[in-house]
């Protein structure tokens, strides 16, 4: 999936999308197109930016403590900073979303994420 190698967090990666998917049709059903897009921007900017993190940790090669952690680092940083922006990026652009779909989609595929502590990488 778009080059990612850590099988944890491609997992991850299809988990959230199957969650996004579903919410979009609940709230397409229960509260039409402007639900059904805030869903998928609450999820999507999630996913982006998980694919942002995962793409970062894909490229490191070693495994010294000191540059695993300045990497995992690295990619953290550069992953708040996207789900920063494009948070902010919908607010100001979409003056139709729905917060509450927005943001208690973007939420729930946050906590999605720690399901990648779950899941076993095998080499």
């Amino acid at each position: 999936m778009l080059g990612i190698k850590n099988k944890p967090l491609v997992t991850v990666l299809k988990i959230q999308l199957l969650f996004i998917l579903i919410a979009v049709i609940v709230f397409a059903y229960w509260f039409g197109p402007h639900g059904a897009i805030s869903a998928t921007l609450g999820g999507g900017i999630n996913v982006l930016a998980g694919v942002v993190f995962a793409l970062m940790i894909s490229r490191h090669q070693g495994f010294l403590p000191g540059d695993v952690i300045k990497t995992a680092l690295k990619a953290e940083v550069f992953k708040i900073i996207c789900i920063v922006f494009l948070l902010w990026l919908v607010f100001k652009i979409y003056s139709d979303v729905i917060p509450a779909i927005f943001i208690g989609v973007f939420v729930l595929t946050v906590l999605l994420h720690s399901v990648a502590l779950f899941v076993v990488n095998e080499k």
